[in-house]
């Protein structure tokens, strides 16, 4: 079995079972350290869990879109394009003597 005080926070979560989920009980029961722990855990899962659920102001998808709509991008074909160029640019300028690069 694994160190109990790995497991709380798979235990805040109900994601223990058996043998696991009785041992950190069991522990809890007798450790104040690991008790406010699993409660803590507990609390920010479901902090996390309110703010996935939260509305973002209309306004924010518009300048989202805006950004992207400014970004410059170029085809997928071209990047790879280019990050082989740059790639093969560097190898060649590694193997070559300096004397045949100018």
């Amino acid at each position: 079995m694994s160190d109990v005080h790995m497991l709380t926070g798979a235990y805040a979560l109900d994601a223990l079972r058996g043998r696991e989920r009785a041992a950190v009980e069991a522990h809890c029961a007798g450790c104040p350290a690991c008790l406010r722990e699993c409660e803590e855990f507990r609390a920010t899962a479901a902090r996390l869990g309110m703010a996935s659920t939260a509305t973002p102001p209309a306004a924010l998808k518009g300048r989202v879109l805006d950004i992207v709509r400014a970004t410059p991008r170029q085809p997928p074909w071209r990047r790879r394009t280019s990050d082989l160029a740059r790639r093969l640019r560097h190898h060649v300028a590694v193997r070559l003597p300096r004397r045949t690069l100018r």
